[in-house]
């Protein structure tokens, strides 16, 4: 099944949309052309340059046209979660948990339905990984996944390791599909495609303090109380500031703040501040604003608490 590189049917996009009108008129033409499925993929960035999740592009090939939709340009627009929802048109995609993740939580939508071939080499008993299929090395592919997708104009190298990962993809998985036909495991291959198109991926960050704060289900009361104030804190610094959440305060670093509760803002100051000279220290009464707003925002799951 390993595609040989003189096969690779495109290096570049045929067409790079930029525009809601040009994403429209894509939709438009590819269901004049009752195109039924196309390879998908998208790259973006998931706080790791920003505190706000991102898509940057979502790369297409229908087996004759490449394309590049940029939705850092588009926007979340209708046309956009039309092509990703509609029933008529089938995405082909490899392991795409994370994608619908993204969408679900960016753009409100899920995608469907899809052929998810990492499901179907699961089904098979294969190994689970697409780099030997597209003919690239998988560390030179995670350097290319972790690269800032947010810049403008996109790195043309960049452009091109997104085209080459979806232009063979439909090939794959029809080779897949045949597999699992013949094993009588097609029908459990798109049942387990469904529920995933179905499963709510949607996260509330201010709430993950519960199963992302370290040992908080070990805490004492008081200190349970102080670690989601503490968590919700460090969200709203990373939206003040606009950068992921892990450049402001370590985890390390939340859980000495919590073992005093009564005193966690002088620990906060403490520890936003350490290492910063005079000219770069955060002021105390944006510390003390952000952490107040933090603490009232998860009030109400502690009202139990609370004295009479």
């Amino acid at each position: 099944m390993q595609q040989n590189s003189a096969q690779t049917q495109t290096a570049k996009p045929h067409r790079y949309i930029d525009s809601e009108k040009d994403l429209i008129d894509y939709l438009s033409d590819i269901q004049k052309r009752n195109i039924g499925r196309i390879a998908l993929d998208m790259e973006g960035d998931q706080g790791s340059i920003r505190y706000r999740y991102s898509i940057s592009v979502f790369q297409c090939f229908d087996g004759k046209e490449a394309v590049i939709i940029d939705v850092l340009k588009t926007g979340n627009a209708a046309a956009l979660r039309d092509l990703l929802t509609d029933s008529a048109i089938t995405k082909v995609m490899f392991s795409c948990a994370n994608d619908l993740f993204m969408t679900q939580n960016i753009l409100g939508c899920t995608i469907s339905p899809v052929r998810d071939i990492a499901i179907g080499q699961k089904l098979l008993n294969l190994p689970i990984n697409i780099s030997d299929h597209l003919n690239i090395d998988k560390k030179l592919k995670d350097k290319y996944q972790r690269a800032n997708w947010l810049k403008r104009p996109i790195n043309p190298v960049l452009l091109e390791y997104a085209i080459n990962d979806v232009v063979d993809l439909l090939t794959v998985e029809q080779s897949i599909a045949e597999r699992l036909h013949a094993e009588n495991k097609f029908d459990a291959y798109t049942q387990q495609c469904v529920a995933l198109t179905k499963k709510d991926f949607t996260i509330d960050h201010m709430l993950h303090y519960r199963a992302k704060f370290p040992g908080y289900k070990r805490l004492r009361p008081a200190q349970r109380r102080a670690a989601a104030a503490v968590w919700v804190f460090r969200e709203l610094m990373g939206n003040h500031f606009d950068c992921p959440v892990g450049y402001i305060l370590s985890k390390q670093a939340m859980m000495s703040c919590i073992r005093d509760p009564d005193h966690a803002v002088t620990c906060l100051e403490m520890e936003l501040n350490r290492g910063r000279n005079a000219e770069n220290r955060l002021k105390k009464g944006l510390i003390e604003k952000l952490y107040k707003e933090a603490y009232t925002l998860t009030e109400d799951h502690f009202r139990p608490l609370r004295k009479p």
